[in-house]
């Protein structure tokens, strides 16, 4: 996205409520994981590691932590220990197939993880779809490298600038492409079909292509088959089902920051987007640096940052972030943030003591 773009026990975090309405989530610490801040290239421990502009974060079921690391034209990895890897790409900005660092990256964006440990990668720059086995050897799913908007076939199908992408549990790929104000789905990795959206940058709730978007950035999918997106130009988060049925579940107004339900919440460039293995929706508010949580019914609270862009660890709402863009969160409700202003990779546990070891 270049244009700036909780010890744990498995419960859901409680929601505070003042005055009737959800305004905010028990106490979170926040804390860095990988990263020194200084924005470049370097393989390391997690102190002296070097991302530039890292845009995503995705999670296999090992533990390690991938990051799409934008402008460095790179996926990285980082284990259980903190030691951060370059898992694909060579750091060149541009296309090419195969394995390891062979391969070639250009703004790879978003990325998600299937079950068996294949990611995925919304490689933006390349107008293309691609998949990265666990041993480390990238190929194109779907798109033919040329700026357009065209589905069909895998290899003649056209993004005109793919940010966000999600995979279902079936194996179903979506894609929000942020260039044609769509949503896109790549079933049985083959073909190319748009589920929302029409082409043309406004805002409606709808039925599938009746709908209008404007720049959606990231998707995600739920275990039903409910898509998410941070619909980004409306400051909205919306919901597809699996029938093509568009409707906002928060925000959708001027930009601003106001905690509350659905429509009354206000968000200011929203990016990041992930869903947990109950519904919620946690989300990168990226211009007003601040971690948000929606719950199924649309209520929205924020779980940390100040909204003052800067650098800080530590308790929730005096944490500070610069303009985080991407967000995963595992099993246990542990939240892992791409903040890309700050180049780092930042984890928020709901209270306790965060492990020294990542």
């Amino acid at each position: 996205m270049f244009f700036f773009c909780i010890a744990n026990t498995g419960a859901v975090p409680p929601i505070v409520s003042i005055g009737g309405v959800n305004s905010g989530i028990g106490s979170y610490i926040v804390a860095t994981i990988a990263g020194s801040g200084i924005k470049g290239f370097f393989d390391g421990s997690k102190e002296k590691a070097q991302f530039n502009w890292p845009t995503d974060v995705a999670m296999d079921g090992k533990g390690n932590i991938y990051v799409a690391d934008f402008s460095n034209n790179l996926i990285r990895r980082i284990n259980n220990s903190g030691e951060v890897v370059t898992f694909v790409g060579s750091g060149h900005g541009a296309f090419a197939d195969g394995k390891g660092k062979d391969a070639h990256l250009k703004g790879p964006d978003n990325i998600a993880i299937d079950d068996d440990g294949n990611i995925y990668v919304a490689d933006a720059d390349n107008f293309r779809i691609r998949k990265v086995t666990s041993d480390g050897f990238i190929t194109t799913i779907a798109g033919n490298g040329i700026r357009g908007y065209r589905d069909g076939e895998w290899k003649t199908a056209m993004f005109a600038y793919p940010t966000g992408v999600a995979v279902d549990k079936d194996g179903n790929v979506y894609v929000a492409d942020r260039g044609s104000h769509t949503i896109r789905k790549i079933v049985n990795g083959r073909h190319v079909i748009t589920i929302a959206g029409n082409g043309y940058p406004a805002y409606a709730d709808g039925k599938g292509l009746k709908t209008h978007f404007r720049e959606p950035i990231s998707v995600a999918v739920d275990q039903s088959g409910i898509v998410y997106v941070a619909d980004s130009g409306n400051n909205a988060i919306r919901k597809i089902t699996p029938h093509g049925d568009v409707s906002t579940l928060a925000g959708g107004s001027r930009p601003g920051y106001r905690d509350g339900k659905g429509r009354e919440a206000r968000f200011s460039w929203p990016t990041g987007i992930a869903v947990d293995d109950v519904g919620n929706i946690y989300v990168c508010d990226s211009q007003n640096n601040r971690i948000r949580r929606i719950t199924p019914e649309g209520v929205v609270s924020t779980v940390a940052g100040s909204g003052v862009p800067g650098f800080a660890d530590g308790s929730g709402y005096q944490a500070q972030f610069w303009f985080p863009t991407g967000i995963e969160v595992d099993r246990r409700g542990n939240i892992y943030v791409a903040d890309s202003g700050n180049n780092r990779i930042r984890k928020i546990i709901q209270g306790g003591i965060l492990q020294a070891r990542r």
